[in-house]
């Protein structure tokens, strides 16, 4: 953790950059496709959900399900760059694209067995997420394809997994956090999905690098 501040603290504007970059296509996606669930102007009529056409909902699902893995994925090979002392610019969170079916199909098949095994027993789907956590990250360093990623994402965390738990369970904590003082304030507007995808979204990219 301390040698992640260090990084961190050395290369802080770049990555606040990269979380601002994320942060500003979150919002204009949300404004672009109605998601962002603030008014606008004052009102008296009771706050009524905006309707949503099918359009926004399938563009919705499409950047969700393709665009934001990579970006999320870019920033973390900002981060690796950083991390490397390679001389690391905003472009680099354009290396998933050049690589999109790998680092996709990593990404999700990563997720899908963790959430299988979240299902099936609690403990395997912990240590299947922990084990392939860094499979997009491989597949858009190296190029490997998406098993060839997940192969080389269980080697590299063999013997660090507890470390990688520890590390997971710091992450997790602002996000219970800020759900919790959410709740209790009764916020309406921070705890609609599209403002609230946004924090979760600067709280987890503020954090990683610092791991």
């Amino acid at each position: 953790m301390s040698l992640g501040w260090k990084i961190f603290s050395r290369h802080r504007w770049l990555f606040l950059s990269g979380i601002l970059a994320l942060l500003a296509a979150g919002l204009v996606q949300g404004l672009l496709l109605g998601n962002a669930g603030i008014p606008f102007y004052p009102r008296d009529e009771p706050d009524i959900p905006p309707q949503r056409g099918g359009f926004s909902y399938a563009v919705d699902l499409f950047l969700g399900l393709f665009l934001w893995p990579l970006a999320y994925t870019g920033y973390q090979y900002l981060a690796l760059g950083a991390v490397r002392g390679e001389a690391a610019s905003l472009r680099d969170m354009l290396a998933p694209f050049r690589h999109p079916l790998s680092v996709l199909g990593a990404y999700w098949l990563s997720v899908i067995v963790a959430v299988v095994g979240l299902f099936l027993l609690v403990i395997p789907g912990i240590a299947w997420g922990l084990k392939f956590m860094f499979s997009p990250l491989v597949a858009a360093d190296k190029g490997r394809a998406t098993l060839d990623a997940m192969g080389e994402s269980g080697a590299l965390t063999v013997g660090h997994r507890w470390s990688l738990l520890g590390l997971a369970v710091v992450f997790l904590a602002p996000y219970l956090l800020a759900g919790a003082v959410a709740y209790l304030a009764l916020v309406r507007e921070l705890l609609h999905w599209g403002w609230w995808l946004l924090v979760a979204y600067g709280l987890e990219l503020l954090v990683r690098p610092c791991g």
